[in-house]
């Protein structure tokens, strides 16, 4: 607001807001923290092995974009491997799987949705 442009975020092309990549960096580890608890916690090992999995490449690709290794890359990434996050989950919990409807996995999917949001919206940027 104001007339000035908002900052970019360096080693970018195009001008991608840093207002909407600090968001999606923060709910992408919210996301791994809960992925985290529920495979550690709620499934236990072995069955939580997968989730814990998913909880490593989301901070694994966070710490990526922070230290501005290959920024594009895991940008242009984030999105299909939220959806594909999603879309697993959703058939998860039509076949009635254990826990996929639990109030927590119901959280952590409105997060990743928010996320997939922000991540669809930024791409218009680059």
């Amino acid at each position: 607001m104001g007339g000035q442009p908002a900052p970019s975020v360096p080693g970018q092309k195009g001008r991608l807001p840093a207002r909407l990549l600090n968001p999606a960096l923060v709910l992408a580890v919210i996301s791994a923290i809960l992925h985290l608890y529920i495979g550690v916690a709620i499934y236990g090992i072995p069955l939580g092995v997968p989730l814990i999995l998913i909880a490593l490449v989301y901070l694994g690709g966070t710490g990526m974009i922070i230290a501005n290794y290959r920024r594009s890359l895991w940008l242009k990434i984030a999105p299909a491997w939220v959806s594909l996050v999603l879309i697993l989950w959703a058939l998860s919990a039509a076949v009635n799987a254990v826990h996929t409807r639990d109030l927590l996995s119901y959280f952590d999917k409105a997060i990743e949705l928010v996320l997939l949001g922000l991540l669809l919206v930024m791409r218009r940027f680059r």
